[in-house]
């Protein structure tokens, strides 16, 4: 079964701006693809009441250290959210899992916070730091901090952030400007995904880490490299008409490249096995 309502919905998001994407509105959408029977206004509803706690905290949180503050108190201290990495459930980055678990990874945790500390019209942003999705939040005055959603939203000076890179990416990583860049709306849902694609890919779970691919390309099907992943996967299950659309889409967004020729060489030898 096919949640109709939720695809129609991520396929209308392609030809918007990202500033009209609603993260929270759309990682339900994506969960209600794996869980279509669910009701999704019951978890926007959850939705609702936590931006009314913090809404109610937030009032006097004028500094940056207040603000992240209030955000873990009404997240951490009233809804008990943690951070989990533990695979074993299928739906373990799901958002509608971790709202009904009050637990999940880092990416699904920093996106609940982002959508509910602009929920207050805080300047709050995610950055693309390698292994966590850390968040950069402002006060009134201007002043930022950088805090870690999984960590229960503990702030990072460069010496924390030198560390949680290091473990993430090796001990010969240093901190570079770009780990201070922010990602776009899409970049964060598409970090979502990534998760779910991985965790399917390390399970063998080959027909839904294509549906993971898929979701992702219904909302962002300028992604060009998803195309080509996607058209891989499906030819992995051997699905070969399903890998040959999904390759032809590659080729037909791709620049002149490396990927771009062996991917022709690719089709033409599939398109073989066809006839």
């Amino acid at each position: 079964m096919v949640d109709n309502e939720a695809k129609s919905a991520l396929t209308g998001l392609a030809g918007l701006g990202d500033e009209a994407i609603d993260l929270a509105e759309t990682a339900l959408a994506l969960a209600a693809l794996d869980h279509p029977r669910r009701d999704r206004q019951r978890y926007l509803s959850q939705l609702a009441e936590m931006t009314a706690s913090l809404t109610d905290r937030a009032l006097a949180a004028e500094t940056a250290g207040q603000r992240a503050a209030a955000l873990a108190e009404v997240l951490v201290g009233r809804y008990r959210l943690s951070g989990d990495d533990d695979e074993d459930e299928d739906d373990y980055a799901n958002l509608m899992h971790l709202l009904d678990r009050r637990r999940g990874p880092a990416p699904t945790l920093g996106l609940l916070w982002l959508h509910l500390g602009r929920r207050q019209g805080w300047r709050i942003e995610a950055l693309a730091f390698p292994g966590r999705l850390l968040l950069r939040l402002a006060g009134t005055d201007g002043a930022r901090t950088i805090l870690d959603p999984f960590a229960g939203g503990q702030m990072l000076d460069a010496a924390a952030l030198r560390d949680l890179l290091k473990a993430a990416a090796g001990n010969a990583a240093e901190l570079e400007p770009g780990h201070y860049a922010t990602l776009s709306n899409r970049q964060v849902l598409l970090r979502l995904q990534t998760t779910v694609k991985l965790r399917h890919l390390r399970h063998a779970q080959l027909q839904r880490a294509a549906q993971a691919v898929e979701s992702m390309l219904l909302f962002a099907p300028d992604e060009i490299a998803l195309w080509r992943e996607a058209g891989l996967i499906h030819l992995r299950q051997g699905n070969l008409k399903s890998a040959i659309a999904a390759l032809e889409q590659f080729l037909a967004r791709a620049p002149n490249s490396t990927a771009r020729h062996r991917t022709s060489a690719l089709l033409q030898e599939l398109r073989q096995k066809l006839t």
